[in-house]
Parts: structure tokens; C-alpha cells; sequence
């Protein structure tokens, strides 16, 4: 039993410190909340948000994109799988801020 718990301590660890991409995602997402909250605090449209938000944290988005694509290349993946990779990433943390926007500046229904 305490051999077991061990063993799946010892590969969450593992699986922890192979994350080659944390740093850098880590980066990009608190680039973006950053961005986003200051967006919702300020009040700012949803036109001016969606015409500024492509262009905010490109510096992190790169780093980041590089990273998975060194994580996916490592693992043998094809160079054009581990950018689709990479892309899809990408457009999903930053949808999921451009929905925490949304949902900030949405009136509450009283």
C-alpha cells in the first residue's frame, strides 16, 4: 500500500519536472489575465478589446510557442505537428481570456 502511494508520488513528481512548457505558458497566461483584467477594470469596449488583444504579450506567446514546439519535437513529433500543436495551444488560452472578458464586462441582471 505505502509502496503505491510512493510510486505515485514519484511519477507526479516526474511528470511535474519534465513539463518543459510550464515556465513559459505560465508567463503567457499572467500576460494575458494581466491584460485582460486591466481591460475589465478600465471598462474598455469589446470592439477596442478585440482589436487590441491580438497584439498584446506576443513576447510570451512566442516564447511559449517555442517551447511546445521543442517539448513536441522531443518527443519525435513532425515539425508541422508539434506548431499545429503549439497553435491550437495558443488559441485556446487565449480564448479562454477572451471569454473571461466577455463575461467582466457582461451587465449583472439585478
Amino acid at each position: 500500500m505505502i509502496s503505491s502511494v510512493l510510486a505515485l508520488v514519484a511519477a507526479a513528481s516526474a511528470a511535474q519536472a519534465s513539463d518543459t512548457t510550464r515556465a513559459a505558458r505560465e508567463a503567457f497566461t499572467a500576460c494575458l489575465r494581466t491584460y485582460v483584467n486591466r481591460s475589465i477594470e478600465a471598462r474598455t469596449s469589446a470592439e477596442t478589446f478585440e482589436a487590441e488583444y491580438p497584439q498584446q504579450c506576443t513576447a510570451q506567446e512566442a516564447a511559449f510557442r517555442e517551447a511546445v514546439v521543442r517539448r513536441d519535437t522531443a518527443m519525435r513529433a513532425t515539425r508541422a505537428t508539434a506548431e499545429d500543436s503549439a497553435r491550437l495551444e495558443i488559441e485556446d488560452a487565449r480564448a479562454n481570456f477572451s471569454e473571461y472578458f466577455a463575461a467582466g464586462i457582461t451587465p449583472r441582471s439585478q
